[in-house]
């Protein structure tokens, strides 16, 4: 599976499997579907006004037609602004829509996506954007590399390893109290660089991970510590979720 590095905001490196061409394929039909319902559901709801004005709805005022209409033309950049870079395709394909700096995508990346979607799916028959995706190799197409975003896949399911929980003992004697000043953004972090050391990942690349996120860490906490990186993040996580069941 094709994979991306997104540096985030706390300059640490994450890497996440890029949406395939095939699932973004079968997201946009499902989202074609959904507004393909939409449409059908305006047609019988004009229908039956005709039924029940006995033909007097032939002159509904057209800004009333625009209005319904709208939701159609806006998809996709309704859906990504209010539902956090999805679609109802995306949502259903485990999607979503992410900036490449780790920084939130914003209502000017949403829109840049919309407004050359045409090119890359609707007048070219999706041609330019298949093409541009696997040319750049991180899943871009037109949009994306104007709003600097791209589409990654998520988790399929989440099991007690995948999340930000650590069990503690009743008796934990928490190390870090300053941990509180952290939040659930923050140890995703750290839970994600701890668990890179599963993946047997590049010593030299990993150990700069390591530092960089506990620097980040202690200055957001405003504390040092002589722990080595992976011990002061481990013990970071268990703090945090110690404080957090009590």
């Amino acid at each position: 599976m094709q994979t991306i590095e997104i540096q985030t905001t706390q300059n640490v490196t994450i890497e996440y499997p890029v949406a395939s061409v095939g699932d973004r394929a079968i997201a946009g039909l499902i989202d074609q579907l959904i507004m393909i319902g939409y449409l059908i559901a305006i047609i019988f709801m004009y229908m039956w006004i005709l039924n029940m004005t006995e033909g007097s709805a032939l002159h509904f005022p057209v800004a009333y037609f625009v209005i319904l209409f709208l939701p159609l033309f806006f998809y996709q950049l309704l859906c990504e602004t209010f539902l956090n870079g999805q679609s109802f395709g995306k949502k259903m394909m485990k999607m979503r829509v992410v900036k490449l700096d780790g920084t939130q995508a914003t209502v000017g990346s949403y829109f840049l996506r919309w407004i050359l979607a045409p090119i890359d799916i609707y007048f070219t028959y999706g041609s330019v954007g298949v093409i541009t995706m696997v040319i750049n190799g991180k899943g871009q197409r037109l949009g994306d590399l104007a709003a600097h975003t791209t589409v990654v896949k998520l988790k399929t399911e989440a099991k007690l390893d995948d999340t930000i929980l650590k069990a503690t003992p009743a008796n934990y004697d928490v190390r870090f109290p300053e941990a509180n000043l952290l939040n659930d953004k923050d140890i995703s972090i750290v839970k994600e660089v701890l668990d890179m050391n599963y993946k047997k990942p590049d010593i030299v690349v990993y150990t700069n991970i390591l530092n960089k996120t506990k620097v980040a860490i202690e200055n957001k906490m405003n504390v040092h510590s002589d722990l080595h990186p992976l011990t002061f993040l481990d013990t970071i996580l268990k703090d945090y979720n110690h404080i957090l069941s009590r």
